[in-house]
């Protein structure tokens, strides 16, 4: 029985040593650059109780960002657009226009996606230009959202695999399959 338990006990620390770690960015955001990506992933919206899930590919330049929404079966049901003249939500033969992603996400999806924000949380940094503040814990707190940022234990990266990020009963998660 007590090899029994030692085997379990081996395997939950191998399991251990095979989970999540915080991430924290290689460089700060004051010396930080804003340079285009592509990256592709899940995101998550839960809102008093009530979640939505998607898939998404994202590209991003500093001027210009463009995320389709896809469901689970690869089919673009949404797309934010975003350039200088404002952003457009392009969804089920209907377009939407605002000034902000936030707004505009607020006004149809009924929550607020950050993504001039999450175009630096993303890669685990703060947003520059805006007061922030970092916990000992890796944990960043910025216009309002308590954002974490997780790796993988066993891999190094430049960039996180999963961005948490909470506030006012709304909790956004965005995890990154592959990214460019």
């Amino acid at each position: 029985m007590s090899r029994f338990l030692a085997l379990i006990f081996a395997a939950v620390l191998l399991v251990g040593c095979a989970s999540e770690a915080p991430f924290r960015a290689p460089v700060s955001s004051a010396s930080a650059v804003d340079t285009p990506f592509n990256v592709s992933g899940r995101l998550s919206a839960t809102l008093d109780g009530k979640g939505h899930v998607a898939n998404f590919d994202w590209r991003h330049a500093p001027a210009h960002d463009e995320v389709a929404i896809n469901s689970p079966l690869g089919n673009t049901v949404a797309k934010v657009l975003r350039d200088p003249g404002g952003v457009a939500l392009l969804a089920d033969g209907k377009r939407w226009e605002a000034d902000d992603v936030e707004g505009l996400t607020q006004q149809v999806l009924g929550w607020p996606l950050p993504l001039s924000n999450l175009a630096w949380w993303i890669r685990g940094l703060p947003a520059p230009g805006m007061d922030s503040r970092m916990d000992a814990d890796g944990t960043l707190e910025q216009q309002g959202w308590r954002i974490r940022f997780i790796r993988d234990a066993d891999e190094q990266s430049a960039h996180p695999k999963r961005v948490e990020m909470q506030r006012e009963g709304l909790i956004v998660k965005v995890v990154v399959q592959s990214w460019q």
